[in-house]
């Protein structure tokens, strides 16, 4: 149980928040990628943003071929204490691989946690504006929102549809400490 000395303000209200944190992991890789970064653990970032509200859970969406690729660039435990989820991965006549569902999956979760009153804000760390409906809805059920770009900006339509933007660029991750160019 955390101590609280008196004159410094004691605890605020988001102290008491819980907040669940949906990452779009496959978006999230592509752009760590296009940086050229490197990070051992994502947790201590989600964390940082999280503005010192409980975190409740985070989850993770993507495919097994992109999170086994992510985990060669990044390590094993770069998704320690987040649990992953994946929709299908559909190999395409290139080679490649398309997702299939991963986003429905993460709004689905989004909303039902919301309604069920798991949480008081979620954090959605994504650049995608597929998002934007699902923001709305969670609105709806009386949680606050945020959107967390890394490595990239938050498109406009994303930033009006939520509570809090963040923005988190290569040199603010690698100057906590949190990622590493490769």
């Amino acid at each position: 149980m955390p101590i609280f000395v008196s004159g410094g303000g004691g605890p605020g209200p988001r102290d008491f928040q819980r907040v669940m944190i949906f990452v779009d992991g496959t978006n999230l890789f592509y752009r760590l990628a296009a940086s050229r970064l490197k990070v051992s653990r994502l947790s201590p970032v989600f964390k940082h943003f999280s503005g010192g509200r409980q975190i409740v859970r985070i989850y993770l969406y993507t495919v097994e071929q992109h999170f086994a690729k992510a985990k060669q660039v990044h390590g094993d435990d770069f998704c320690e204490g987040i649990r992953v989820v994946y929709g299908e991965g559909v190999p395409t006549s290139d080679g490649n691989i398309k997702e299939k569902g991963v986003d429905a999956l993460l709004v689905a979760d989004l909303v039902y946690h919301a309604a069920t009153k798991n949480c008081e804000y979620v954090l959605v760390v994504s650049s995608d504006t597929d998002f934007v409906q699902g923001l709305r809805r969670v609105e709806d059920f009386g949680c606050r929102t945020g959107v967390l770009g890394i490595c990239g900006p938050v498109p406009d339509r994303l930033k009006l549809a939520c509570d809090d933007v963040f923005q988190s660029d290569e040199q603010f991750l690698i100057d906590n400490g949190w990622g590493l160019r490769v």
